[in-house]
C-alpha cells in the first residue's frame, strides 16, 4: 500500500517537470515571434520611413522643375535641347543614376535629431522628344509641353522614387502661331513714311481697314522672288534685313526680294486697303471682358485682352507708362503711353517679344523688335527702327510718322514654315490628372 503511493507521488512530480518543460517551449517560442514581429515592424517602419523620404524628395523635385518650366520652358540656355534631356538621370555616363545631377539640392528634414545630419537628394529632366509619355505629339523642338520626369532618394541612397507630369502651354495667338502679316491696321496707312517691308512667307504685306493714305519717296514692299518657296532658303535667310543702313538707300531692301510696291510701281497686289473686314470689327480701351466689344484684337489672340493682361500680371510683366522695356522678352503688357530709344532692343533673334501697349506707341525712334507689337493708341514711326515681326494698330484713327521703319515679317510659330512659337513666361500650365507614381 505505502510502496503503491511512492510511486504515483514521484509520477505527479514528472508531470509538473513536463507541463513546466513545455510551458517554458511556449513562453519561448511566442518571445521568439514577438522579437521577430518587431523587428519585422521596425523593417517595415524603417521602409516606410525611407519611402517617405524619397516621395517627399521627388515631389520637391518635382515642384522645383515645374517652377524651372514656369519660368521659360524647356530650354533656358537657348541650345534648342531640352534642359537635362539628352542623357535622362545619367549625365555621366557611367551607367549609374547621378544623385547630385543635372539638378542638385539638398534639404534637412524635419524632425531629425540633429539638423543638418540626414539629408534626401532629388532630381529631375524633361522629355519633349516624339512619343514622350504625355503623348502631346511634341517633336523634340517644341519646348513649351512634354514631360517633367522627378526622382527622389533616401538619406541612404536605398530608396527610391520616380513621379512624372504632363506640362504645357497656353496658347496667345489663334493656332498658335502669331499673325500672318507684316502690317495690320484698323485704320488707313498713313503710318509708313519711308518705310521698308519685307516678306518672305506670304503674299500680304500691309493689311488695312482705311485708305493708303502717305507714303514717302522712298517706301517699298518687298516679296520673295518669284518661282521660288520658302523651302528654298534658310530660317535665317528668310528672316534676314539688308546690310545697309537705312535698308532702302539705293533700293537695297536686302537678299532674296523682287520688289511688289513703291512710289513709282505703285500700289501692288501685296497691299489690301479699306477692308471692312477690319475696319467694321469692335475695339475697346475699357471693356476687355466683352468679346463683342474686342472683336480686332480677337481677330489675332487665342485669350481675350482681360485674360492676357491677368497672364502678364502673374508673372511680373505688367510695365508702368514711360518705364524702360529695353532688354525684355516674353510678354510685355505697357499700360499707358511709352516711347522706345534708339538704343532699345526688345526681344531677341530666337526669343519672340508680345509687346501690347495700352496707349499710344508715341515713338517707334530707332528700336530693335523681335516679336509681335500691337497698340491700342496711335502709332509713330521715327528714326530708323527694325521690327522682325509684325505691327498691330487697333485705333481707328490714322496713325503718323515719317520715319524708316524696317520692317521684316517673320510668323513666329508658324508651322508651315517649320518654326516653333518659344515658350512665353506666364503661360505655363499642369495637364489636369498627368501625374503619375510608378
Amino acid at each position: 500500500m505505502s510502496l503503491n503511493y511512492h510511486k504515483s507521488h514521484h509520477q505527479r512530480g514528472v508531470a509538473s517537470l513536463l507541463i513546466a518543460t513545455i510551458l517554458l517551449i511556449g513562453i519561448t517560442l511566442v518571445v521568439l515571434s514577438t522579437t521577430k514581429t518587431v523587428l519585422m515592424e521596425t523593417k517595415i517602419a524603417a521602409d516606410n520611413y525611407r519611402i517617405t523620404q524619397a516621395t517627399a524628395a521627388a515631389q520637391a523635385g518635382m515642384d522645383r522643375a515645374i517652377a524651372y518650366f514656369m519660368e521659360g520652358g524647356f530650354d533656358y540656355n537657348g541650345d534648342g535641347y531640352a534642359d537635362y534631356m539628352e542623357n535622362g538621370l545619367d549625365h555621366n555616363g557611367d551607367g549609374a543614376v547621378d544623385i547630385l545631377d543635372p539638378a542638385p539640392f539638398t534639404f534637412t528634414l524635419p524632425g531629425t535629431p540633429v539638423a543638418g545630419t540626414q539629408t534626401t537628394f532629388a532630381q529631375f529632366y524633361f522629355d519633349n522628344t516624339a512619343g514622350n509619355r504625355c503623348d502631346t505629339g511634341a517633336d523634340g523642338s517644341d519646348m513649351t509641353q512634354g514631360t517633367i520626369i522627378a526622382q527622389g532618394r533616401s538619406d541612404d541612397n536605398l530608396a527610391v522614387r520616380t513621379i512624372s507630369q504632363c506640362v504645357g502651354a497656353i496658347d496667345i495667338f489663334n493656332g498658335g502661331d502669331s499673325p500672318k502679316q507684316p502690317f495690320v491696321s484698323k485704320a488707313g496707312v498713313g503710318v509708313f513714311g519711308n518705310a521698308t517691308i519685307i516678306n518672305r512667307y506670304s503674299n500680304i504685306s500691309i493689311w488695312a481697314g482705311g485708305p493708303d493714305v502717305v507714303h514717302g519717296a522712298a517706301f517699298g514692299t518687298y516679296l520673295r522672288p518669284s518661282g521660288t518657296e520658302i523651302g528654298d532658303y534658310t530660317t535665317e535667310q528668310l528672316d534676314s534685313s539688308c546690310e545697309a543702313t537705312p535698308c532702302n538707300v539705293a533700293n537695297n531692301p536686302g537678299p532674296n526680294t523682287q520688289v511688289v510696291s513703291n512710289k513709282q510701281a505703285g500700289t501692288g497686289i501685296d497691299i489690301i486697303t479699306s477692308d471692312l473686314t477690319l475696319a467694321t470689327k469692335t475695339t475697346s480701351t475699357t471693356n476687355y471682358k466683352d468679346p463683342a466689344q474686342n472683336e480686332f484684337f480677337d481677330m489675332f489672340f487665342a485669350q481675350s485682352k482681360a485674360d492676357i493682361k491677368e497672364i502678364a500680371e502673374r508673372s511680373d510683366r505688367i510695365f508702368a507708362e514711360g518705364e524702360s522695356i529695353d532688354g525684355e522678352s516674353g510678354l510685355i503688357w505697357v499700360d499707358g503711353n511709352i516711347g522706345l530709344n534708339g538704343t532699345d532692343v526688345i526681344g531677341g533673334p530666337n526669343n519672340l517679344a508680345i509687346l501690347i501697349i495700352d496707349g499710344n506707341l508715341d515713338k517707334l525712334n530707332g528700336a530693335t523688335i523681335y516679336g509681335v507689337v500691337y497698340i491700342t493708341g496711335t502709332v509713330e514711326i521715327a528714326g530708323n527702327p527694325i521690327v522682325k515681326g509684325s505691327i498691330i494698330a487697333e485705333n481707328p484713327a490714322a496713325s503718323t510718322g515719317a520715319g524708316t521703319l524696317t520692317l521684316v515679317f517673320k510668323p513666329w510659330g508658324d508651322s508651315d514654315s517649320g518654326d516653333v512659337l518659344p515658350f512665353i513666361p506666364g503661360t505655363g500650365a499642369i495637364i489636369p490628372g498627368s501625374w503619375k507614381d510608378w
